[in-house]
């Protein structure tokens, strides 16, 4: 659990038991964890509470810092080492029993905002393939090792029941291409990519149907319920702006949002939402640039993230669209507005 004061980003949260192999692997390297956890205000007993949250920018954060001094950029990999199957409750143990792979996948699809809160997740299934994608608040700026070891977890367990044939499900990664991307194919997938605009993971039709040998129906059934029951609520305090404004935020790398993906997000049809809106005086696409400017502030002024990092996180096409809105917003290019702040620090 987090202590102390909370910020913004705290209220994006994981299950605490996925930092539960953190102290022990660091061990392995002459790292303590208990002063960087005090540094981050977290409670490293809470990492073994099997319904406990933490915040996610926290552990991402431990997790950096971890392989930061460890002089390991593998390191959310090699934690998976340490990794006691279950440690995350009811997902974990919710994957362990799928019947089938599809099934393996559907229950990601339908609990990743249990497994990450409030992160954005798509999943679709056709004749080809099912896949997932996913990603994070731009506002979690550093999550490479978070990623690496939530991926290389799921993949690890899909391993139990697939086996050699793990390799054929593609993996594709936000994190840049790792100077020896040889242990993510032998952790993931021989079929890893990176530096992609979100993290997927494609399951081939060939193996929809492959069954899981200690998979339980009834188990699985009773983990979905527990998921369900135990996934953080929305706000109800929010105003129905500000509401779409975290619609948005989650997706705002994806360019697909429309008034079709948001009537269905909050159950309501087109037509009620855009009299919403209109009663509202905006529009998706006004929010949209609204949440991207706010963020292009907060990063430009507060990371480290270079301009064209930026711009891919809120879903630019190019760093010179990014550039554009930057002069539009600010009067400034994105050079020039951080110079800007700089000073003013």
């Amino acid at each position: 659990m987090y202590r102390g004061s909370r910020t913004e980003v705290d209220k994006y949260s994981a299950p605490s038991g996925l930092a539960s192999s953190i102290g022990a692997t660091a061990a392995e390297y002459g790292i303590d964890i208990v002063p960087i956890c005090k540094a981050l205000e977290l409670d490293p007993n809470s990492f073994t509470d099997l319904t406990g949250r933490v915040s996610i920018d926290r552990m991402c954060r431990l997790l950096e810092t971890c392989a930061l001094l460890a002089h390991d950029e593998a390191f959310g990999l090699k934690a998976t080492d340490k990794f006691v199957p279950g440690s995350t409750g009811p997902y974990g143990y919710g994957l362990m029993m799928a019947p089938t792979a599809l099934d393996f996948f559907r229950f990601m699809g339908a609990h990743q905002q249990f497994i990450a809160d409030t992160s954005y997740c798509r999943f679709v299934v056709d004749r080809t393939c099912a896949e997932l994608t996913y990603t994070f608040s731009p506002l979690i700026v550093k999550r490479d090792q978070y990623v690496d070891l939530g991926l290389a977890l799921v993949l690890q367990r899909l391993r139990t029941f697939l086996g050699p044939q793990t390799d054929l499900v593609e993996v594709g990664l936000e994190r840049n291409k790792p100077s020896d991307p040889s242990l993510y194919r032998e952790k993931m997938s021989r079929k890893v990519v990176f530096g992609q605009r979100m993290n997927w993971l494609r399951l081939p039709a060939e193996l929809f149907d492959f069954r899981n040998p200690y998979g339980d129906e009834k188990l699985f059934r009773l983990m979905d319920l527990q998921c369900r029951s135990l996934r953080p609520e929305r706000s109800d305090t929010l105003s129905f702006r500000d509401e779409l404004k975290e619609f948005i935020l989650s997706r705002v790398t994806d360019n697909a949002i429309g008034l079709a993906e948001a009537a269905g997000y909050f159950r309501v049809s087109e037509r009620t939402l855009q009299r919403r809106l209109a009663e509202a005086g905006t529009s998706i696409h006004d929010l949209r640039d609204e949440v991207r400017r706010e963020l292009a502030e907060r990063l430009l002024s507060h990371t480290e993230l270079s301009a064209g990092e930026i711009a891919h996180r809120l879903g630019y096409s190019a760093p010179s669209a990014f550039s554009r809105s930057t002069v539009r917003w600010f009067g400034q290019t994105p050079r020039d507005y951080r110079k800007h702040q700089a000073g003013n620090a």
